[in-house]
């Protein structure tokens, strides 16, 4: 007997996994993302040891996992190269990122996140190298960032070469750049359950890809054992302190889990609105901004050097109850450098510098950590004897709330320190970061859940959707808000992208009849574009095939248009007169909602006789 159309669709669209090879596989993408991991720490280890320590004179600390053989500086710091460096990185990672590989700024695991819900899984192959590379001139320079996001990056990377080269559907592709990210956070911090669950958590703000954990934790632990083969196998931090022992303590972790629930919204909107009210808005050239962003991370540094690098050997001093680089220990001062990280973190990253947050959320988490711990401390000293495990607890609670995943962050902070007898308070503060910050994420590309990503679309039942047309769904309401005319300006086009909040635009001739699709995120160089001012429109933008939809196809067609390629907007045009007219277009999203209504064959009849959605 044949298979039903909508079936054979959804199998053209998403290959089925073959777990015994996709288990091989990622064994094998753990190997390559460990000697990944391994080349990039050792670069940057030389080039950190180059520019602040030859150059700058500076003596930077390190945790006691990655301690540093290099010689002291045989003069006092000059002040002034720190200052110059984070231009000169920003001025670097600039003209890397914006020439060869836009999608590589910020974060990188905002790409990840992005390849995986809105590109198949698929990734460009230069980006991992340009991410690399820009992040190198960033973290050596002084950039307030983390090196998660180029490792990620360079492990997704390996497993969506790997899964385009075998010519794998895109369910499969997906799952083995997972694990590839999963293996390069692994190695980079010496933590194969804490970066396997962050490769799966960080997709989604209420959900897990469990599909993936598989491949990711077989990935992570073989990437794992290759980078601490050459690194040695000891936790990243030391900590030998006192453990959670009376119920108590819980309420003061609580009030820590709230106090960085808190500080959490300030920085993420802080970060985002640096980006979108003052970088993106600023009437210089593009390549002039994360030199700008370096100036301003270098005027703090002046002040405070400890709020500049990943800030690890801060965190370290802390934790076994050091000054912080010779400053003696305060609640004032503890709270000044979590301020002022979030600050030059977000001039680092919102100015287009490359880099990672999860090591600043540590930095900044370890010091709302120790402010609440030693306020609770001089508040009841036989409640709270020690203020270290504080440190520990904040450094999960911070991560937790900004990245909506306490799972992962938990798990990572107890394979950095070694500290396991902290996990209850750890699964406190977790639950509450659960609970409280579910609105905002540092990453923009993150998901609510899988009823909202293209990659699974696969889950969605084929009869339901075959059974309703674009028609019926929509109730003859199309959206004409992303629609421009062929002769407007890209100012214009920009100006139409930001009010509608698409980057997929329609074009539409004088006869209301579609003449092309535009995107802005296939627009390479639009510096050089500006700089012809009127002479390019719309019209000469367009470079996409012209698909569309009629009122009168199954949702399960605008599906497979969907899963096939990158599209955020399909055009929907009348075909039943002589000219088809362009009546709107529908989104994803339009699909996903009535799905969530409809899921039964009875509903979808009752939904396409006219009947309210239940």
């Amino acid at each position: 007997m044949k298979s039903r159309p909508e079936f054979k669709v959804l199998q053209r669209l998403f290959t089925s996994l073959n777990p015994r090879t996709i288990y091989l596989y990622s064994i094998a993408i753990g190997l390559l993302s460990g000697f990944g991991a391994i080349l990039f720490n050792e670069l940057l280890h030389v080039a950190t040891e180059v520019t602040m320590g030859w150059w700058a004179q500076v003596n930077l600390p390190h945790p006691s996992g990655e301690a540093s053989g290099a010689l002291m500086p045989d003069g006092p710091p000059r002040r002034w190269v720190l200052f110059v460096l984070p231009v000169a990185g920003g001025l670097v990672s600039g003209l890397l990122v914006k020439t060869f590989a836009p999608e590589a700024e910020g974060t990188g695991t905002d790409g990840y996140i992005d390849a995986f819900h809105n590109k198949a899984g698929a990734m460009r192959g230069r980006v991992p190298l340009v991410k690399s590379l820009a992040t190198l001139a960033t973290l050596s320079s002084g950039g307030s960032a983390g090196k998660e996001g180029p490792i990620a990056q360079i492990g997704a990377g390996i497993g969506s070469a790997l899964g385009g080269y075998l010519k794998m559907g895109a369910r499969a592709r997906r799952t083995m750049m997972v694990a590839g990210a999963a293996g390069g956070l692994g190695a980079i911090f010496r933590a194969p359950l804490g970066g396997a669950l962050t490769a799966v958590e960080v997709l989604y703000k209420e959900d897990l890809e469990t599909d993936a954990l598989t491949p990711a934790i077989l990935s992570s632990v073989t990437a794992y054992t290759v980078f601490c083969s050459a690194n040695g196998f000891h936790h990243v931090f030391a900590y030998s302190s006192d453990t959670f022992h009376t119920p108590i303590q819980l309420l003061f972790y609580a009030v820590l889990g709230l106090v960085c629930s808190g500080a959490g919204y300030l920085y993420v909107n802080f970060l985002h609105g640096s980006k979108r009210l003052f970088f993106d808005r600023l009437p210089i050239n593009r390549y002039l901004v994360p030199p700008l962003g370096g100036l301003l991370v270098g005027l703090v540094g002046l002040a405070y050097p400890q709020v500049m690098g990943q800030g690890f050997g801060y965190v370290q001093q802390l934790i076994l109850r050091k000054p912080v680089d010779g400053l003696d220990i305060t609640v004032g001062l503890l709270a000044t450098l979590a301020v002022l990280k979030i600050v030059t973190t977000s001039f680092t990253i919102s100015s287009g510098g490359s880099g990672g947050v999860f090591a600043p959320s540590l930095f900044i988490g370890s010091m709302l950590g120790g402010c609440v711990g030693m306020l609770s401390h001089q508040a009841f000293p036989e409640l709270v004897p020690d203020v270290t495990p504080f440190v520990i607890v904040g450094m999960g609670a911070f991560f937790a709330g900004v990245a909506n995943a306490p799972i992962a962050s938990l798990m990572m902070v107890s394979e950095l320190t070694g500290a396991y007898e902290l996990l209850p308070p750890l699964m406190v503060v977790a639950i509450i970061a659960l609970v409280t910050s579910r609105r905002w994420s540092i990453y923009v590309a993150q998901v609510d859940n899988k009823f909202a990503t293209r990659a699974h679309l696969w889950e969605m039942n084929p009869r339901v959707l075959n059974r309703v047309t674009i028609g019926e769904a929509m109730r003859g309401v199309y959206d004409r808000s992303a629609i421009v005319s062929p002769q407007a300006r890209l100012s214009e086009i920009e100006s139409v992208a930001e009010s509608t909040g698409h980057s997929d635009l329609l074009l539409a001739n004088d006869c209301g009849e579609l003449s092309g699709l535009l995107s802005l995120n296939e627009i390479a160089d639009r510096e050089n574009i500006e700089d012809l001012g009127p002479l390019v429109v719309a019209h000469d933008l367009a470079n996409r095939r012209i698909i569309h939809l009629s009122p009168g196809d199954s949702l399960i067609r605008a599906l497979e248009f969907f899963g096939e390629g990158e599209f955020e907007n399909l055009p929907i045009v009348e075909t039943t007169g002589e000219r088809g007219g362009l009546l709107g277009h529908i989104n994803l999203r339009d699909i996903i909602a009535f799905y969530q209504h409809v899921r039964s064959p009875e509903e979808v009849a009752g939904a396409a006789n006219g009947s309210e959605l239940s």
